[in-house]
């Protein structure tokens, strides 16, 4: 049993009063003397040549401020991979999406700057337009980026033991397509920013985004700004789910805007914009050749995939690098073949999206699974239990897998669910699915960092202050980050300040993305938290005329082990150290891990440099009307390997708001092209789930303690929604005995097979 005072407690989100309340300062709340207000001018054509740009008429529109276009830009392009950039803030030879930036305008009211957009004249010389990353790589396809020999952004080939060999020495081989769409992120808060340059030239911005210090770092880089001239504030934030990680157009034309006037300028995206000029989660086509044994042995594994870029790089590279490890990584397999090709076409570009191209690899490899056990006629969680990943072990692509509960997951759904008794018991038209997945829990080197910082202070008052870098998005960090930091001091988390984000007062983190905030963030403020104690202790003992070795903190007191009356107050420790020592005790911590393996590919990910692998494993128990095909949701179960959980009310929270999103991408939610052009901008035509659709939640917290997170944490966040959708699918085949292969599994599709069945 651990002896924790504060880790594993279910504790409050300390923010939750002041949201609920109202009182929370997001970006689009933020007025300042003076503001104007920003809009851009985005292209309605999918593909085109531009001709010529006029900007004349806008600029005498009374109320109108300024107007820039790609003159006023250093045309300096860029992407999360700087090998691979090729976004320009505002294109100047061609767009490549509808949505596409040309122009942008500051006036004294929205209004303004709306009208003064439709006097802009853009001439555009149309070319044909490629919405099908299988007819963009066909040979002589018109070329989206000119500088390129074809439309493959990049091309993945990993092979880990003999394909060939493991095909021929299995049993059974089976082949089977699955294709997965477009998702749009769906936060609540749309993209924001308020920018405020001033006559020293210096860079203020308040935006939502998920990584403060890397946008520091991009705006400096496209603007060719000195880096300390810049201050990034992310304020509260609504929500992200990969899609505001980016450097983003919003940003950059904030900041050219407010250099023009002299004054702060806003920026806010509509809904229709966020669905339209905003990043979404890939859509792919992998094929899958599996060969097994009788005794339900998986030999070998292939897969081929294809992964729609979009009209830009953004994340393409690491999700299509992703979408290899988790698929190559899952079970104990020898023999594993992947090939894959991301695409360029002229739609809205892929970009970070909760599960980053895991949730694609895992519904195909997932449903796969189930069609292996139908096979065999075999029992779909005993199949996984034979293949599944064990602790302490490397997989074939060498990734090193320290804690697992995999094998734990899987028990716990199927004794939580009634499995076997509801197997046996089958209900017309009902039926029970499961999946398992494995995501990083605490990011990846595979970018070459994995960063994150923190320092404490106690101030003359015995006052402790966190300061960290990391990025609350709503997931719950701030509180479990200072849980950590009071656990090692010996007090309540409430009783620490916390200081997040602000670039110009935290050391720097990758920022909250990658399920890595709990354990890089973690082991920062871990850190940070032991130095800051041990000085303590020590101006304690200075004081008290004890060795250091007798002591321990309690309750803000620093007192003499097994004597608690004989000690000193926090509070005193702090005025003695600022009075009579002139000395503000600090504590700092940097995490940057793992070390990179020496057989480390960045070209296929082989020996992907994760510190930690999470697990899970989801049921879903479904019941299907064949009369329309509408699909309900009964119950689902969601076991996850989390390592030690620091705080289990945050982490039901993260595994119910994930299983949601997952029941969305699954049944519902589907970004609409026709060519080029989102039909369904809007939340009344994109179906998100609604409280009433959603089902009995039971999530399940099963504790391994991983040797390199703190206190044995490991990542949650993305991992609550990566199984959700062949789970639900194979449960909907149980049901109704139809095979769903292509997302979403709409009503109107079940039906389909259904009547085709």
């Amino acid at each position: 049993m651990d002896n924790y005072s504060v880790i594993g407690k279910r504790i409050k989100n300390r923010d939750a009063v002041t949201k609920v309340t109202g009182k929370a300062v997001f970006a689009a709340d933020i007025k300042l003397k003076g503001m104007l207000y920003g809009k851009i001018l985005r292209s309605k054509a999918a593909h085109a040549r531009i001709l010529s740009i006029d900007v004349s008429e806008a600029r005498q529109l009374k109320g109108v401020k300024a107007v820039i276009t790609c003159e006023d830009t250093p045309l300096i392009k860029y992407s999360i991979h700087p090998l691979m950039a090729d976004k320009l803030a505002f294109e100047d030879k061609k767009v490549r999406y509808i949505g596409d930036e040309i122009a942008a305008v500051a006036a004294v009211d929205e209004a303004t700057a709306i009208k003064a957009l439709s006097l802009i004249k853009v001439d555009l010389e149309e070319l044909e337009g490629l919405f099908d990353p299988v007819e963009a790589m066909k040979e002589g396809a018109p070329k989206i980026h000119d500088h390129l020999e074809t439309n493959v952004s990049k091309h993945f080939k990993m092979d880990c033991g003999d394909i060939e060999q493991g095909f021929a020495r299995s049993d059974f081989i089976i082949e089977k397509t699955f294709t997965t769409h477009a998702q749009s992120h769906s936060s609540i808060e749309t993209h924001a920013c308020v920018a405020d340059c001033g006559l020293d030239n210096q860079v203020t911005m308040w935006v939502n985004t998920q990584a403060p210090h890397p946008l520091k770092h991009r705006i400096s880089q496209v603007l060719a700004i000195e880096p300390e001239k810049i201050r990034v504030i992310p304020p509260y934030i609504g929500g992200g789910f990969g899609s505001k990680i980016d450097l983003d157009t919003t940003h950059i034309a904030c900041v050219l805007l407010s250099k023009k006037t002299g004054r702060p300028v806003k920026i806010i995206n509509t809904r229709e914009e966020q669905f339209t000029a905003t990043r979404m989660r890939h859509p792919s086509i992998t094929e899958l050749k599996f060969g097994f044994n009788h005794d339900g042995t998986i030999v070998a594994k292939q897969a081929r995939a294809i992964i729609d870029n979009g009209a830009y790089n953004s994340h393409g590279p690491s999700v299509m690098g992703y979408h290899n490890v988790m698929f190559s990584s899952l079970y104990r397999v020898e023999n594993i073949s992947y090939e894959g090709s991301l695409v360029y076409t002229n739609k809205n570009y892929g970009g970070a999206c909760r599960g980053y191209g895991d949730p694609q690899a895992t519904f195909a490899q997932e449903t796969m699974m189930d069609m292996i056990a139908e096979k065999l006629d075999m029992d779909p969680i005993e199949l996984r239990l034979k293949n599944s990943n064990h602790p302490d072990e490397k997989t074939a692509n060498a990734v090193e897998i320290t804690s697992c509960g995999l094998t734990e997951t899987l028990e716990a759904v199927k004794k939580a669910s009634n499995w076997s008794e509801k197997k046996k018991t089958k209900k017309k038209y009902r039926g029970l699915g499961v999946a398992s997945m494995i995501y990083t829990g605490g990011g990846s080197r595979g970018s070459g960092f994995n960063y994150s910082g923190a320092t404490m202070k106690m101030d003359a008052s015995g006052t402790i202050f966190l300061n960290t870098g990391a990025t609350d998005i709503g997931q719950g960090s701030n509180t479990t980050l200072t849980m950590i930091a009071a656990e090692i001091l010996g007090m309540e988390p409430e009783q620490i300040r916390l200081i997040t984000s602000d670039t110009d007062t935290t050391l720097p983190c990758m920022g909250t993305f990658g399920s890595r905030v709990t354990f890089c963030a973690g082991n920062a403020v871990s850190q940070a938290a032991l130095n800051l104690k041990e000085k303590i202790i020590a101006r304690a003992a200075d004081i008290l005329g004890e060795p250091v070795v007798r002591l321990e903190i309690k309750a803000r007191n620093v007192c003499v082990a097994q004597e608690p009356e004989k000690g000193i107050a926090f509070s005193q420790i702090g005025a003695v150290s600022y009075s009579q020592k002139q000395e503000v005790l600090t504590g700092a911590g940097y995490y940057d891990g793992p070390e990179i393996a020496k057989d480390f590919d960045p070209k296929s990910y082989y020996a992907y440099p994760g510190p930690a692998m999470s697990f899970a494993t989801h049921l879903a128990e479904v019941e299907v009307d064949p009369e329309s095909g509408r699909v309900e949701l009964i119950n689902f179960y969601a076991a996850h390997d989390s390592g030690k959980v620091i705080n289990p009310l945050l982490a039901e929270g993260q595994i119910e708001g994930g299983a949601v999103m997952g029941f969305g991408w699954a049944l519902t939610e589907e970004l609409k092209f026709e060519n080029g052009r989102i039909l369904n901008p809007n939340f009344h035509d994109y179906k998100l789930f609604s409280i009433k659709d959603i089902p009995q939640i039971t999530p399940i917290l099963v504790e391994t303690i991983d040797p390199n997170g703190p206190f044995g944490a490991k990542g949650l966040g993305e991992c609550a929604m990566v199984s959700t959708a062949p789970a639900i699918l194979n449960a909907i085949c149980d049901a109704v005995g139809v095979r769903i292969c292509d997302l979403p599994a709409t009503s109107e599709k079940v039906f389909n097979h259904i009547k085709l069945k």
